[in-house]
């Protein structure tokens, strides 16, 4: 995350922040003009597969929620504080529906999903997951649904707890 954190404390990060927010709109890596805050580091990569379009996502999903990073609070988290602060069921299918995105739908989902939550997001982690998200076991997409329900679970305890007292 460093690249991003760095490029944030540039005097030109409202530009750059504008610029890589509006490449969301566009296939991405499509976009020119977000392309000279991310190809530079894709250059040490070799990749131009879905390394590069995930290095592209998370930049702008980045620049979206305004170079908010915090370590170790994961989307699924944050999806599941969104599900209890806002009592929506709705939130559980978006999260389900992220959850079986596939590379066509992957960049639309996870635009809303990061729209749904308050706050920072862990984006280094988000970047790894990414890069593992077409794994054939799915192993990313089962630990966000841990994250996720193990969390429910956990506020359920928490709650039933708080009641007994």
């Amino acid at each position: 995350m460093e690249w991003l954190s760095e490029l944030k404390s540039r005097q030109g990060w409202t530009p750059a922040r504008a610029v890589l927010r509006r490449s969301l709109a566009f296939d991405l890596g499509g976009y020119p003009p977000a392309m000279p805050y991310v190809e530079p580091l894709l250059q040490n990569l070799g990749d131009d597969g879905w390394r590069r379009e995930a290095y592209y996502l998370v930049a702008g999903l980045f620049a979206l929620k305004d170079g908010e990073h915090q370590e170790g609070r994961t989307l699924a988290r944050a999806l599941w504080e969104a599900r209890q602060t806002r009592q929506s069921d709705s939130l559980e299918k978006r999260f389900l529906a992220l959850l079986d995105a596939d590379r066509d739908q992957i960049a639309h989902r996870l635009r809303q999903a990061v729209g749904l939550v308050e706050g920072a997001l862990d984006f280094a982690q988000l970047l790894e997951d990414l890069l593992r998200w077409f794994d054939p076991k799915r192993r990313v997409q089962a630990r966000w649904a841990r994250e996720f329900y193990g969390a429910q679970e956990f506020g359920q305890e928490a709650l039933a707890e708080g009641q007994g007292s």
